[in-house]
């Protein structure tokens, strides 16, 4: 059995070929088309969504969904980015 081993500490998890905010995305789309009655609508709902996060997040690293909800105010948490006093 073979284990797949991140090529940096930093990379986000997978499931399959997708990230894990994409793969909550999906899924969070598909749960309301199938509540809604709509489950064709949800799943291709929710490849496009995923798509359209992919391509928002291709080239800017992997906490730009982070950073980009602390900007707006929308989140309470600090992204990493942040400098921490440096003591002796």
């Amino acid at each position: 059995m073979r284990t797949r081993i991140p090529r940096y500490i930093d990379d986000p998890p997978q499931i399959f070929w997708w990230e894990i905010d994409e793969v909550a995305v999906f899924s969070g789309a598909f749960v309301v088309g199938a509540l809604g009655g709509q489950t064709l609508g949800g799943l291709l709902g929710g490849f496009a969504l995923s798509w359209l996060l992919e391509r928002l997040k291709a080239g800017r690293g992997s906490a730009f969904l982070l950073h980009l909800a602390y900007w707006y105010g929308l989140s309470g948490t600090r992204p990493e980015s942040r400098r921490e006093r440096f003591f002796e």
